[in-house]
């Protein structure tokens, strides 16, 4: 002990080409972890000193190359969970960047990107689902504030540049960006970078960019990053390929043809078929007349909306936790129930103004069903870097008319609870459905109407034994 005491004298008093003692191998994980909570405190020059300390001491270690990584004029310092709703295995992770931003304005970044999420909460669409989503501030420092273009070039984090559009869009190099969500412990490849000096924005990929810091291009982006949708104006802002069939915009005019047909087949008001989309006056339809944030307007239509809402349930489980430990199907693990009941419960999601129904059945074990669904235990996936999406099916039917439906709480907690005394002795299979009718007070018709995939459903199940007294 006396003499780990003593080395950080040692090391002091010796002279510069003298070899250098091994550290302990605990410090160099110590050093990172101080950075990185400099980093997420808004410390960010402090950070920086001490990343740069971690490479010169830790040279060719893990902890040293990160210090390297970091410690460069334009790099990654650090992140912060801005509104964290629940773990990332079960939440759509929306991570914030800042280009251009040097280190002595990086606060004001943290600031910008503190008061993002309320502009989803606000959204009607995202806000019905905000619980669904987690904010995260990636704290990216550059050397210069400019945007590269007309032969200037600046050392910026993202490498933002001038696109080629006719008001000089902003982009960022898509690598840069994934390079720098990969610096996090996990993550969806979700990213909202805004550009200090650029003007206007642009989205694709999982990558939503916006000069500077207006919200409803930042919503508009958004729709083209994370929900695929196209643009719905007519106005051409550069020279495009061919007009291609997509959620929202389609290249016939045969409204039996649309990609929204569903929802002209359930007349549901204001969608059908309208000239002018995708950047062109003519030769591109589009599904409302106008108001959609896609286009000039404030919001979602109900096309991208039913998009966006399909989306967020293709990565979030309807179902977030479940106890005791459910079985699959064709499982020998049981629960006994040891006294009067057996109480099993369900943590289904919450969305802000309607509630996911949830329903449960009891059935012998000679008469359970086989769902394929019910074949996979639940269990909310682990993040290792991006997460894979889910892979749900439409469930089948169950004929059988429900044992209970439950309300449940508004934290979105529902038990049923498993009376001995109800059943005979022997095995049984308890199967919960958690469904999302997606359809809120006041509306005529649910959010999504077509759901090929059962995004919007999950189910769960356990084997009961009943003991014989």
């Amino acid at each position: 002990m006396k003499a780990l005491l003593a080395l950080p004298l040692l090391l002091w008093l010796l002279p510069p080409s003298a070899p250098r003692p091994a550290l302990v191998d605990g410090d160099a994980a110590a050093l990172l972890e101080k950075a990185e909570s400099r980093a997420e405190s808004g410390k960010y020059r402090e950070a920086q000193r001490l990343y740069k300390k971690l490479a010169e001491d830790f040279a060719g270690t893990p902890e040293g190359r990160i210090g390297e990584r970091r410690s460069k004029p334009s790099a990654f310092l650090g992140a912060a969970d801005i509104v964290r709703h629940g773990d990332s295995s079960n939440r759509v992770d929306i991570v914030l960047m800042g280009e251009g931003y040097q280190l002595k304005e990086m606060k004001a970044f943290a600031k910008l990107a503190d008061d993002l999420p309320d502009y989803f909460r606000r959204n009607r669409t995202l806000g019905e689902y905000y619980s669904y989503f987690n904010f995260i501030r990636a704290d990216l420092v550059s050397a210069d504030n400019g945007v590269d273009g007309f032969g200037r070039e600046y050392d910026t984090a993202l490498g933002g540049h001038i696109l080629g559009t006719y008001a000089g869009h902003v982009g960022v190099n898509g690598g840069e960006v994934r390079r720098m969500l990969d610096e996090l412990p996990a993550h969806d490849g979700q990213a909202i970078v805004f550009a200090k000096l650029g003007v206007l924005g642009s989205g694709g990929g999982g990558i939503a960019t916006i000069g500077g810091r207006n919200m409803k291009t930042t919503l508009h982006e958004f729709g083209h990053s994370f929900g695929r949708l196209s643009d719905e104006y007519s106005s051409e802002t550069h020279k495009r390929g061919p007009t291609k069939a997509n959620v929202n915009v389609t290249d016939n005019p045969d409204p039996d043809r649309a990609p929204w047909k569903h929802f002209i087949d359930a007349k549901v008001p204001g969608v059908d078929m309208y000239q002018g989309a995708d950047g062109r006056a003519r030769g591109a339809w589009r599904p409302t007349a106008n108001g959609c944030i896609m286009g000039a307007g404030e919001f979602y239509c109900p096309v991208c909306r039913e998009q966006l809402v399909k989306l967020i349930y293709s990565m979030v489980d309807p179902i977030d936790r479940v106890a005791p430990a459910p079985h699959r199907s064709r499982s020998d693990e049981e629960h006994v129930v040891e006294g009067k009941e057996l109480v099993l419960e369900v943590t289904a999601m919450q969305p802000a103004s309607h509630m996911l129904q949830v329903e449960w059945w009891v059935f012998p074990e000679a008469d359970a069903p086989r769902s394929t669904v019910s074949d996979s235990s639940f269990a909310a996936p682990a993040k290792r870097g991006r997460r894979s999406t889910r892979n749900p099916v439409e469930l089948p039917p169950i004929e059988a008319k429900p044992d209970q439906r439950s309300k449940g709480k508004r934290d979105g907690e529902h038990e049923f609870r498993f009376k001995r005394s109800a059943f005979e002795p022997g095995r049984y299979r308890v199967v919960c459905r958690v469904t999302d009718p997606a359809k809120l007070r006041g509306d005529r018709h649910p959010w999504v109407l077509k759901d090929d995939r059962g995004l919007l459903q999950s189910e769960v199940g356990w084997w009961v034994r009943v003991p014989a007294e």
